[in-house]
């Protein structure tokens, strides 16, 4: 066994990557790492008495050299004895229609048609050939882009993939170690000239970055991907004790609206109250790719942090969260009572108000009934009296006050939601003046005993 081989082996075995009598399905474009995979793999099959299978893709989008790759993927295949799936790829069709990143659309559509031949045939694993290399573009290209993610944790070794995984043998080897291994086999390649481009920054950070840093230190691979296996490791158990802070800190309601209580979250370390806003945002949105950015999660942290007043942020697709005092919600939409607009309040009738309030008006003062009870002195040109929702510049003159005061101040002291603001219950007269903010406050005319007024104003709550 080649001790490019031997390496190999010596990682899957450390961390358990392929499991004796597994069926693995190997990615190859036909470049330098992925015949390398194939030909490791086809030499350790026997090792772990499993089998293996090539899949290929063609994007299409270097017409005869795209079905040449496909022909020598084929070929390799047949000489190997190994079985073989390619098919070809609408992109060209889909980014005309669509528009879009077409390495985007390549990687969506080539992923698809993995998961269609594992799901079909049955394989449990997808070997992809990214190697040491690869890594420290990752890092790199996550440093100066910036990531949503907690920590820099790289390209995973393996992750959850259709009905089974994604694993990466060859993180352990460099681009270098992999053509010699391939030039002592004799072994033939394809080269797609686009890997040459400094168009795309992975490409720019290959040929510029990377050399750099190989110059200063030789072993750098082993030191980056070293950093990110420790970075994996202790993310995933910040993951565990984030989900444990999620269970604790979240509720859900009926309608899939989500509630965190500020005031608790504020209280959680740092390290784990962004993973518990990320893993809140993933089941918001299903789990489905989200359009966040770096700048918006640390919004939400800092509203999220604060137990005082309210706030809103309206969140990609739709999506809303709002803040009341030590509450905050996300949520899809924004659920508003229906507003019931201007209500004339008819005498000896109960009146819905809204906002869970019902209102009954009557002169006759020697009724008995066991409801909120407000006496006041009601002239007739100030009837008949409404009912309707907050305006700009309202105010209300209430009792111990030389000056009307503001209801949009009343509001914010009373702790009233800036949802229920819109739709709270104000009682007018025929004037429009304000007699009263329904549950809150009364204008000085009302009173709790009676004093030779000519009305009586019972309240409940729905």
């Amino acid at each position: 066994m080649l001790p490019f081989v031997q390496k190999v082996k010596k990682y899957i075995d450390k961390h358990k990557l392929i499991e004796e009598g597994e069926r693995l399905l190997l990615a190859c474009s036909g470049g330098a790492d992925s015949v390398a995979l194939v030909r490791v793999l086809y030499e350790l099959q026997k090792e772990y008495a499993c089998e293996i299978a090539i899949v290929h893709t063609d994007h299409q989008l270097r017409g005869e050299e795209s079905e040449e790759d496909m022909r020598f993927v084929e070929q390799l295949a047949e000489t190997l004895r190994i079985p073989f799936y390619g098919t070809k790829i609408e992109v060209p069709n889909r980014v005309s229609i669509e528009g879009g990143n077409v390495q985007v659309i390549c990687r969506e559509e080539r992923y698809a048609y993995f998961e269609r031949i594992m799901e079909k045939h049955k394989y449990q694993k997808l070997v992809l050939g990214h190697h040491a290399v690869d890594q420290i573009e990752t890092v790199v290209m996550s440093l100066v882009r910036g990531t949503l993610a907690s920590s820099i944790t790289g390209i995973p070794m393996r992750r959850s993939f259709s009905v089974g995984e994604i694993i990466r043998p060859f993180l352990c080897v460099t681009k270098d170690e992999i053509l010699d291994y391939i030039q002592l086999l004799h072994q033939n390649f394809r080269h797609d000239p686009s890997n040459d481009k400094h168009t795309y920054t992975r490409n720019r950070i290959r040929h510029k970055v990377v050399p750099f840093l190989v110059e200063e230190n030789s072993h750098v691979s082993d030191k980056i991907q070293s950093f990110v296996e420790k970075q994996q490791q202790d993310d995933a158990l910040l993951k565990v004790m984030a989900k444990e802070k999620f269970e604790q800190l979240v509720t859900i309601n009926s309608n899939g609206n989500f509630f965190l209580d500020t005031m608790r979250f504020s209280e959680v370390p740092s390290a784990l109250q962004r993973r518990v806003v990320l893993l809140l945002l993933n089941y918001l949105y299903n789990e489905s790719e989200i359009l966040l950015n770096d700048r918006l999660v640390e919004s939400i942290l800092s509203v999220c942090n604060e137990c005082e007043g309210n706030m809103e942020i309206h969140l990609p697709n739709g999506f809303l969260l709002v803040r009341h005092y030590n509450t905050v919600q996300f949520t899809s939409s924004f659920h508003e009572s229906p507003l019931p607009g201007e209500i004339v309040i008819q005498e000896d009738y109960w009146h819905d108000i809204g906002a869970g309030f019902s209102i009954y008006l009557t002169s006759n003062l020697n009724g008995n009934i066991s409801n909120e009870k407000w006496f006041v002195q009601l002239e007739n040109n100030s009837l008949p009296l409404f009912i309707r929702q907050k305006e700009e510049g309202d105010r209300i003159q209430v009792k111990g006050m030389s000056s009307p005061k503001k209801v949009s101040r009343l509001f914010i002291d009373e702790k009233v939601s800036a949802e229920d603001r819109r739709v709270w219950p104000l009682l007018v007269n025929q004037n429009n003046d304000i007699l009263a903010v329904i549950g809150l406050r009364y204008e000085k005319r009302f009173s709790k005993e009676y004093q030779g007024q000519n009305y009586v104003i019972y309240l409940k709550q729905n």
